[in-house]
């Protein structure tokens, strides 16, 4: 069995403040992008897992291990699987590449062992596993709060169409923990709440309806742009690129390294390859699309 991956991007990234376990409270819209990783999963007594990256885990370090034997161990099931990853969505770019993984080994490894689960009963192991994996077993536009693992889809969201990205996706890593503990007290809102369903999926129509007919901002946020500059600070002339050629049309994924610009349809992000190239080597551009549903 083969399945896809996605990776997603984040819309929009509010941070609420921190709860008393020691996560942030979070308002996001996620969404998936065309850009995957492949699993392939064949039977096998136990669980082991290859690595098309020599530099990711093969171990309980990959998620991917943890939840096949996790799920295999609340299943009761004897069976095993030899899973091989071919990597593409790059480690550490805040487009939730490993949380995507884990959540289709949880839903491949339902079909592959024939537990007939619904999702809902995926869910507890995804949110037990990491904070963003549950958003991967549904997919498309969502808005995601709590700690990342309440996940309710946009109304209406099934019939947007695809929207038209570039991925800029420069050799840098931002590792998470680092980028919330930079995180200011002062940039956190007292006693927010996660905004209203209706109204976020009003507000993100509104702004899709407004790509083609618009050159100017599309009003987008991520509460963790500072944050992610601190400990990165070779994300500040990536930035300034892009602020400069797409004003309000571009923002981080996540915590980062990630980037993605709102484009044109007929835009081939040639332009913006060649003045990347001039900032730093390595830095892809990569064209990529939204998936409204996997």
């Amino acid at each position: 069995m083969d399945v896809r991956a996605y990776a997603k991007i984040n819309w929009d990234l509010h941070i609420l403040g921190k709860r008393a376990d020691g996560f942030h409270a979070i308002d996001t819209v996620m969404v998936n992008v065309s850009l995957f990783d492949v699993l392939r999963f064949e039977a096998a007594d136990g669980i082991t897992l290859t690595c098309s990256d020599p530099t990711l885990p093969v171990d309980d370090g990959n998620l991917v291990v943890r939840a096949a034997k996790r799920l295999r161990e609340l299943a009761g099931v004897k069976a095993g699987a030899k899973i091989h990853l071919e990597k593409r969505i790059p480690a550490g770019g805040g487009m939730g590449g490993g949380s995507s993984d884990c959540a289709r080994t949880l839903l491949a490894l339902n079909e592959f062992w024939k537990l007939g689960w619904p999702v809902e009963r995926l869910v507890p192991i995804a949110a037990e596993l990491g904070s963003d994996i549950a958003y991967f077993l549904y997919g498309g536009w969502c808005q995601c709060s709590g700690r990342g693992e309440v996940v309710e889809r946009l109304p209406g969201s099934e019939k947007w169409p695809a929207i038209p990205l570039l991925l800029v996706l420069p050799p840098l890593h931002c590792a998470t923990p680092a980028v919330y503990k930079a995180l200011k007290a002062s940039a956190l809102p007292d006693g927010a709440q996660p905004r209203a369903l209706k109204a976020v999926s009003t507000h993100v129509e509104l702004q899709l309806s407004e790509i083609y007919r618009t050159a100017g901002s599309l009003e987008m946020y991520n509460s963790l742009t500072e944050a992610s500059r601190a400990v990165e600070p070779g994300l500040l002339p990536v930035q300034d690129v892009l602020q400069r050629m797409y004003p309000g049309r571009w923002l981080m994924s996540g915590s980062g390294a990630v980037h993605f610009v709102v484009r044109k349809s007929d835009d081939d992000g040639a332009a913006l390859q060649r003045a990347m190239d001039g900032i730093r080597a390595g830095i892809r551009v990569v064209n990529a699309n939204t998936c409204a549903l996997l």
